[in-house]
């Protein structure tokens, strides 16, 4: 049986070791930002169907070449690919059924024409925040509905239990990639039915809150700047929940409390901010040394290697190892393995012996 272990603690130098610290004692006296991870992008993703891209191309076409990635299960992720955070797109669904039948499948079905199974378990027809990119024209995923995925991710960790925490990020959507499907907006309501799916599937004990990196401090920002976020030694076994939006809807998730207490997620927000310790930097390259500067300062920061299949279709790696270099800790890609029929691009953790 082999584990993952680390391969260095990171300086900041050209190409930076990606650790991943599942096991191993030495490991204990590190804090958390110390390590680097790699995760996947829009995780839950199955590339629309002939007929969906069809219909993708009439109103927006780059988008077609753009979402043409599938990804594992969450669970093949976490043990085949050594995936170790991920990012779910959520919409409100109280009452069950409001994505049940796609632009996409009528479509299809109206012109008799043969599309893969969708929703053979008919999970969408159930109350409850479901897991979607679009819901009319790019509808298809690994896995329908959060609590399937948060129960999916926990049997793994249940296996597992020695792993790192595990970074979730959580974009709310309240758009819709063209009608006619009208989802329902977020707001108190819909934040407190998130936060009450989370504890439905993981106890609090297993889940690395704000106040946990706070501590004793008055802020987040006081307890992270200069400092980094906590030791490991503590919190393997552990699964931290990071608010992915940036505008209105971050801000009336912190409108119950500036410093996130009693708040079950994490939020992006500027490095002076009272709830900062972890922000988003998306773009390697043109964000490089803001990046090394936040890491540096001791937050959490989260970049994405590649974009839009780009680089995997051009075998490009310059924005990969630009992130890696930054030593940005959760690196989001959409290749944790290779399409063949684009190029060998990929990004992979490093799987060592015990």
């Amino acid at each position: 049986m082999k584990s993952w272990q680390p391969l260095c603690v990171f300086p900041l130098i050209l190409m930076l070791c990606l650790a991943l610290p599942d096991g191993g004692e030495a490991t204990e006296s590190l804090r958390i930002n110390r390590y680097q991870l790699i995760g996947t992008h829009n995780s839950y993703h199955v590339a629309p169907d002939a007929v969906a891209a069809g219909l993708i191309g009439l109103v927006r076409p780059p988008e077609v070449l753009a979402l043409e990635y599938t990804h594992r299960p969450l669970r093949e992720q976490l043990e085949s690919l050594g995936m170790r955070h991920f990012e779910l797109d959520l919409y409100l669904d109280p009452e069950g059924s409001l994505f049940s039948n796609p632009l996409s499948l009528r479509t299809a079905a109206e012109r008799g024409l043969t599309v893969p199974p969708h929703d053979l378990q008919k999970r969408l027809h159930s109350p409850g925040i479901k897991i979607l990119h679009s819901p009319d024209f790019d509808p298809r995923t690994t896995v329908y509905t959060l609590r399937d995925a948060l129960n999916e991710l926990r049997m793994w960790s249940d296996a597992n239990p020695r792993h790192v925490p595990i970074f979730v990020l959580l974009e709310l959507k309240s758009d819709s990639f063209w009608p006619p499907t009208r989802p329902l907006t977020w707001g108190a309501a819909g934040f407190e039915e998130l936060e009450q799916t989370i504890l439905a599937s993981l106890p609090r004990d297993r889940i690395l809150k704000p106040d946990d990196v706070r501590g004793g401090k008055a802020t987040l920002r006081e307890a992270v700047a200069g400092i980094g976020w906590p030791l490991l030694e503590g919190h393997r076994g552990q699964f931290a929940f990071l608010l992915d939006n940036e505008d209105s809807l971050r801000d009336a998730y912190l409108s119950k409390s500036e410093i996130l207490a009693d708040r079950l997620l994490f939020v992006s927000v500027p490095p002076h901010h009272p709830a900062a310790a972890w922000m988003k930097r998306n773009d390697p390259v043109g964000e490089y040394d803001e990046i090394v500067s936040l890491v540096r300062d001791g937050f959490l920061v989260r970049t994405r290697a590649d974009s839009g299949t780009a680089e995997a279709r051009a075998n490009a790696t310059t924005r990969r190892d630009r992130a890696i270099a930054s030593g940005a800790q959760l690196i989001s890609t959409d290749y944790p393995e290779p399409n063949l029929r684009f190029s060998a691009y990929h990004v992979r953790q490093f799987l060592l012996p015990e």
